[in-house]
């Protein structure tokens, strides 16, 4: 695209930053004082409530971001670490994709993060137990509310680090319709977006609302798309002091070939071509990494996944009707689909094949040589990349949430609410040609026959045993017969259903009136039901048939991509829970205001048992201008069904036992556990509020946090060392003892006491902590006092979070995930949002820029880098709007660019990746890899 085609394109681009500059801040500015936050049950504004509370109108945000309101709300700082399925970079590989937008705050996992509708929980849409936001209807929604504290004692569970609740707009009334379209700067990742909402007064009292949307965006499929994820990136080095890492690029696994390196037998050295003859091996330029070199012939991932394709459709109604004066029922319907596609591309391990002379496909010369050595057999290393490359994977989720409800008055000013919710999600992945070693393995040994047919050895050694199996040619690139091909492939799939059906009922009001006000109270009680089944048509487990097979190294799974267990759990959990809140002080000398507020709930699991939770709460705002707040609270997290009743995966390794001295195979046997009780978070936050009489329109907040987890739930897997150690250092007192299993106590310390298996399970024996600063800004004029048209409006989000600091263990190392890459958490201590916007009359522009701070490139202190720091990272959004009629019908046109400078992401392949070079994404989590984005789009209201 030309550069005056990108100037008119920059020039006239989509409105969003603008209003929102604004509207974070109206609760603190007394905008919406009647406004009902979600802090609390409480029925009082957001300017009172200690916990801080960012209220983000929909239509800003969608202005701001035109794809989808979760987006939208990834781009404020509190959110960096949240989960999109399109933009991520990955390999695939993995059974499970994102089919949609999980949100994160502070970046400590999104199952920490409690999603409600209309304050009301939202069914879990993924087999961890996390929603997709994109499953609520985003062209109903009026605002968002972030609670970005602890609010377990208001909500239950999962509410540890905030709650996003999204508002409907119940009351809408006439028909919306939008429509539009998105394309890279490259011409690809096309994107596109359509819905209508409406809403209408029916039988008198009653309010009916319904949208339709579709969204689709065919994602980055290719890191061959973008040049700079494609360089085959790795980390050389021992990651020490004498040793460190070092980033290089055009990196190969010298010890294989795409089309076989022969690394044993007479012709070892020499690699298989074309349709399969022998020629010289480049290996190319040594390193310190064995087996790894820079540019020859080795194998690397070619073109590894970028970002999934995301998909969703949703259908919403609502009807809603007015009994009488005090009494409201309604009845609303959700059903939404989301689905995504992965491309792993070359994601399998490479492959040391044994081949045994008179192997049918070999070459004549090849052979020869073989017989004149007298060489049996021969090992051939190769890449997958012509047999893994179509193994693809798609998922969908579909969604459906009924809820019914009643509200109104009692007892002259007290509110009332009861509901009921029954929410189902279907989880259905399927990977296409799915790998079966045993079929592979029988159809690599390929012989001819009497009658001088190349066949399967097994079908004259074995006649029956592998019933169709079709020789396969691994000798060069492509060379696999389409019958050999169908004969290793298999589609496998799995299906997770999961089910919440919730109760609940509440009751709010004004108990008495005291010396400063009145005493307000809530009382809250909820049931819950939820189950989660999962089933599959091919499982980790499944046993692999090698019988009259030739082969060297036996593969320990039948399957080369991985799957899923079968599982099946269900708990219940009823809770109840109290509020109060009262003023202390009104217009005293030394207190404008002073009020407290405490909350409590008793949460009981049939799975995990009982639990508590509190807050309590201060507001002490010694003058007009300035309100500081304080909480501090006990949240929980209770273990999901997928954390207690898990299906059991067996992975065989070896291990060497510092408690026998032995070394040999073991299993790791995977499971959920039962025995899991909730995380306890302990939650504090102090801030203030400061709104200068002598500069109007000038708000300011400054929050502090801190969050801690003692026992918070994590995997021993792959920690099998360090469980050792600990069960050492414990003189086999420890817990985590249990979870080596041998056959005689722990004070035998023979060679025949060699465990048996390992647990490789969850345990609350994890440690997370965090804690920071928000700093939030705005300020608007008006120009007209200048003598010039239009308003200004700014607005400041930052985020200062030093610390994000886990282990694992108990002895196991601390790292911070905050300020590193590399550790599976990315996240940046520094960040900020800084939109400006210009509105005048129809006309309005606006200015986003998204800032990431340096980032170390490991949170683990033990591993040296030689460049350790990656730099800062800035992206602007630029966007315009014009608002005209047509036909006496208002409607919005609206451009919007993304990344207006085509930024490119910062690159950090994890150390672990020397040995697959290409693959997993060199670039840091969170940074774009899309680049220069167009959006244009038109909004009309009838």
């Amino acid at each position: 695209m030309n550069n005056s085609k990108n100037a008119a394109l920059a020039l006239f681009s989509g409105v969003s930053a603008l209003v929102l500059a604004t509207s974070a801040f109206a609760q603190e500015a007394g905008q919406v004082d009647s406004l009902v936050v979600t802090a609390t049950r409480i029925q009082t504004n957001g300017y009172t409530q200690p916990t801080p509370v960012t209220v983000a109108p929909v239509a800003q945000l969608q202005q701001t971001t035109p794809t989808t309101i979760s987006d939208a709300l990834n781009k404020l700082p509190e959110f960096s670490g949240s989960t999109t399925a399109v933009g991520n970079s990955s390999a695939g590989g993995a059974s499970t994709v994102y089919t949609g937008n999980y949100l994160n705050l502070r970046n400590m996992g999104s199952i920490r993060t409690l999603v409600l509708l209309d304050g009301r929980r939202v069914p879990a849409t993924s087999v961890s137990g996390q929603t997709d936001a994109n499953t609520i209807p985003q062209m109903l929604v009026q605002r968002v509310d972030v609670v970005t504290g602890g609010a377990s004692a208001v909500y239950g569970s999962d509410a540890v680090t905030g709650v996003v609740n999204f508002v409907l707009d119940t009351r809408l009334k006439g028909l919306k319709v939008q429509v539009q379209k998105g394309i890279s700067d490259h011409g690809d990742v096309p994107s596109f977006k359509f819905g209508v909402a409406g809403g209408v007064d029916v039988f008198d009292r009653g309010h009916f609302i319904f949208s339709a949307e579709h969204y689709q965006n065919a994602g980055l499929k290719r890191a061959s798309d973008r040049d700079f994820l494609n360089k085959q990136y790795v980390m050389l080095g021992g990651g020490t002091a004498a040793n460190p890492y070092v980033l290089a690029q055009g990196a190969r696994v010298s010890t294989s070939s795409n089309g076989g390196l022969v690394t044993s037998g007479p012709f070892s050295g020499q690699q298989f071509v074309g349709t399969g003859t022998l020629a010289p091996f480049n290996a190319g330029t040594p390193t310190q990494n064995g087996g790894i070199s820079i540019g020859g012939d080795g194998t690397y991932i070619y073109d590894a996944a970028v970002g999934n394709s995301q998909r969703y459709d949703q259908v919403f109604g609502r009807f809603e009707y007015e009994f009488d004066n005090n009494t409201t029922g309604f009845m609303q319907l959700g059903w939404s689909e989301s689905g995504t596609s992965n491309y792993p591309r070359n994601s399998s391990p490479d492959l040391a094949l044994t081949i045994f002379s008179g192997n049918a496909f070999l070459p004549t010369s090849a052979q020869a040589a073989l017989t004149a050595a007298g060489t049996p057999s021969f090992i051939l290393s190769r890449g997958p990349r012509d047999i893994a490359f179509p193994a693809n994977l798609f998922q969908t989720t579909t969604a459906l949430n009924f809820t019914t409800g009643v509200k109104g008055k009692v007892f002259g000013d007290f509110s009332w609410d009861a509901y009921y919710t029954h929410g189902e999600s279907r989880i259905r992945s399927r990977r296409e040609n799915n790998i079966n070693w045993s079929n592979f393995y029988a159809a690599l040994d390929a012989v001819r026959d009497p009658s001088g047919n190349i066949v399967c050895r097994v079908t004259l050694t074995n006649p029956g045993l592998y019933p169709g199996c079709q020789p396969i040619n691994m000798f060069g690139q492509n060379n696999q017969s389409p019958n050999a091909l169908a004969y290793i492939y298999q589609d496998t799939n799995f299906q997770v259903l999961s089910k919440m059906d919730d109760f609940a009922a509440s009751l709010s009001g004004d108990v008495l009136q005291a010396w400063a006000g009145p005493l307000s109270a809530a009382v809250n009680f909820e049931y819950r039901q939820q189950s989660i089944s999962q089933t599959s048509n091919a499982t980790p487990n499944d046993p692999i048939q090698l019988t009259g097979v030739r082969l060297g190294r036996a593969p320990s799974t039948l399957w080369a991509f991985d799957l899923l267990a079968p599982q099946y759990g269900q708990n219940s959990v009823w809770e109840t829970s109290g509020e109060l809140a009262l003023p202390l002080i009104v217009d005293s000398p030394f207190a404008k205001r002073l009020d407290v507020s405490a909350a409590a709930r008793y949460t009981k699991y049939s799975s995990s048992g009982p639990a508590t939770t509190w807050k309590l709460g201060l507001n002490y705002q010694p003058f007009e201008d300035l309100r500081f707040r304080y909480t501090e609270s006990r949240d929980i997290r209770a273990p999901a069904l997928n954390d207690l009743y898990s299906g059991q995966t067996v992975q065989t390794i070896t291990y060497n036992d510092p408690h026998t001295n032995r070394t040999g195979t073991l299993s790791l046997i995977g499971s959920g556990n039962t025995d899991l009780v909730p995380e306890v978070a302990r939650t504090t936050t102090i801030g203030a509020v400061y709104r200068p009489s002598w500069v109007p329109r000038l708000q300011m907040s400054v929050d502090y946090y801190n969050i801690v987890i003692n026992n918070a739930i994590g995997s021993i897997a792959g920690n099998v060392v360090d469980v050792q150690r600990e069960c050492e250092n414990s003189g086999g007192t420890s817990p985590l003892c249990d979870t080596i299993v041998r056959p005689g106590p722990f004070s035998d310390r023979s060679a025949a006491n060699f465990p048996l298996y390992v647990k490789s399970t969850l345990l609350n024996v994890s440690e997370t902590f965090t804690h920071g600063v928000d700093v939030e800004a705005s300020y608007n004029f008006e120009l007209t006092k200048l003598g010039l048209p239009g308003r200004i409006d700014l607005r400041l989000l930052y985020s200062y979070q030093p610390v994000l600091k886990t282990r694992t263990l108990p002895s196991s190392t601390v790292v911070n995930a905050a300020g590193a890459v590399g550790t599976g958490s990315i996240l940046a201590a520094h960040r900020a949002t800084l939109l400006t916007g210009y509105t005048a009359g129809p006309f309005n522009i606006n200015w986003q820029a998204r800032y990431s701070g340096k980032l170390l490139r490991s949170g683990n202190p033990l591993l040296i880098y030689a460049d350790p720091e990656l730099p800062s990272y800035m992206i602007h959004d630029l966007s315009l709007g014009y608002r005209f009629n047509a036909g006496g019908k208002p409607l919005t046109a609206t451009v919007a660019i993304n990344n207006l400078f085509d930024k490119q992401p910062r690159l950090s392949p994890a150390p672990n990746q020397a040995a697959t070079p290409g693959g997993f994404g060199p670039n840091v989590v969170g940074d774009d890899t899309i680049g220069r984005y167009y959006t244009f789009g038109l909004r009309a209201q009838f």
